[in-house]
């Protein structure tokens, strides 16, 4: 491979690699699902440097496939780990694309999460609803009655005396989901 195809090579392969850390950045801003995968994009950025930085300078492939070898390795237990299971979908008013979803993480600590989804492809986000807590159990969690695209209401699950929620009401944007009223993830807590 020729000096100038090698250099070629390797802007085009870092210039991948920047992309796929800005679109990390924007999913995690944006609240982007689909792009909300720092870890993966994290992962195939550092593998296209490696890949990049050994056109560049040579050396042959050994060096370089280790290190993709243990990059991949760790992205995937990583991935494993952090795996957001979804416990239960409770499906918004007909026609507005939104959802809650309960999502369960059963690593060391029980974590459980409550997340409004607006289902639009690849432009699909999920918004925080409630904070996370750890339980073994999924009875922290409110019941989730929508009223409107804009408007969710939590209730006290039946039998609970404990009142955590007391029936609050979170006002949404219709159009992207994002919780407006409060401004931040609710805390019974």
């Amino acid at each position: 491979m020729s000096s100038h195809l090698r250099t070629r090579t390797a802007g085009v392969l870092f210039l991948l690699a920047v992309l796929a850390v800005a679109s990390a950045l924007v999913g995690a801003v944006g609240h982007y699902a689909v792009l909300d995968r720092p870890v993966l994009l994290g992962t195939l950025a550092a593998s296209l440097i490696i890949v990049s930085g050994a056109i560049v300078f040579g050396g042959g492939p050994r060096g370089p496939a280790v290190a993709l070898a243990m990059i991949w390795t760790t992205a995937g237990l990583v991935t494993y780990v952090n795996n957001w299971q979804v416990y239960a979908q409770i499906p918004g008013p007909t026609g507005s694309g939104l959802e809650t979803r309960v999502l369960y993480d059963d690593w060391i600590i029980p974590d459980w999460a409550l997340v409004v989804r607006k289902n639009d492809g690849l432009l699909t986000r999920e918004w925080p609803l409630v904070e996370r807590f750890s339980s073994e159990h999924a009875d922290g969690l409110p019941v989730v009655t929508w009223v409107d695209p804009s408007h969710v209401r939590l209730d006290d699950r039946p039998g609970d005396d404990r009142k955590i929620w007391g029936g609050q009401v979170v006002v949404l944007d219709p159009g992207t989901g994002r919780p407006l009223e409060p401004d931040h993830p609710v805390s019974a807590f």
